[in-house]
């Protein structure tokens, strides 16, 4: 995944690897940067290029520098957590099970009401690419390095298709942070069939404007990645939290027909 920050900079090592320490804990709040001559030494960088990488992190929320203290880790309230590149720092081989677990909170509280605001509003041809990214879904099942990628183009098409830039700006930021754990995944076969029947079932209701059944069928795919992380469910919770992974159900036909299709439209 491409960091924000353009890694051909002079400066961008100091930004990469000062950000990811403080991000990850190395340096807690409130501790002091290294001094000038100790990073500059590190890095083999100029004093110039050093100052620009402390004033980029600044931007970022994580340094401050005051004239009688020095350079100091912010707090963490004070971070800018949807900047990009603290989201990839945060969100690394190593993220750890309250950062993952955050990460799953927060597609609760969006994605199923995004589900329904999609049923709502979606264009004709913003179903068509939620129909075909189900599709896709269903032909990737067997390899899952393209499953992955179906599925997050799946959750993306239903954002979309809301029709409130707002919420897509949202998730594209977010999905920094699925990006940044795709090396956490369990690259189950049997486990990815399980999840198809709810992504399923979110498509159809979003095709027949039934915009309660969208909200349900979402909240029912991330409250159970959720819930999978709380069980501490070994490695599949992570893939889950991730890539929106439910296991709820045995696998239907994407050309099946739901229960639900026969009932009324529920505007």
């Amino acid at each position: 995944m491409t960091a924000a920050y353009p890694g051909q900079a002079r400066h961008a090592q100091v930004v990469h690897a000062l950000g990811a320490a403080i991000v990850r804990g190395e340096l807690g709040p409130g501790s002091p940067v290294p001094t000038e001559d100790e990073l500059v030494g590190r890095f083999e960088v100029g004093r110039s290029a050093l100052r620009e990488g402390v004033k980029v992190l600044a931007g970022k929320g994580l340094l401050e520098s005051r004239t009688s203290a020095g350079t100091r880790v912010r707090p963490r309230e004070s971070w800018n957590l949807l900047d990009p590149d603290v989201l990839r720092w945060r969100y690394s081989e190593d993220a750890g099970p309250a950062d993952i677990r955050a990460l799953a909170d927060l597609r609760v509280a969006l994605e199923p009401g995004a589900a329904r605001l999609a049923a709502e509003s979606a264009s004709a041809a913003q179903r068509g690419v939620i129909a075909a990214s189900v599709s896709a879904l269903w032909a990737t099942v067997e390899e899952p390095d393209q499953f992955i990628a179906a599925d997050l183009a799946f959750h993306r098409a239903v954002f979309a298709a809301c029709q409130n830039d707002l919420l897509l700006y949202i998730h594209d930021v977010v999905s920094v942070a699925l990006g940044a754990i795709r090396p956490l995944h369990t690259h189950s076969v049997a486990h990815n069939r399980e999840t198809l029947p709810a992504h399923q079932r979110v498509a159809e209701a979003i095709q027949r404007g039934h915009h309660r059944k969208a909200e349900e069928a979402m909240r029912g795919i991330v409250e159970g990645a959720r819930a999978d992380l709380m069980q501490g469910a070994p490695g599949d919770a992570r893939a889950e939290a991730s890539a929106g992974a439910s296991g709820d159900g045995r696998p239907e036909g994407p050309g099946q027909q739901s229960p639900e299709g026969a009932e009324p439209h529920d505007r």
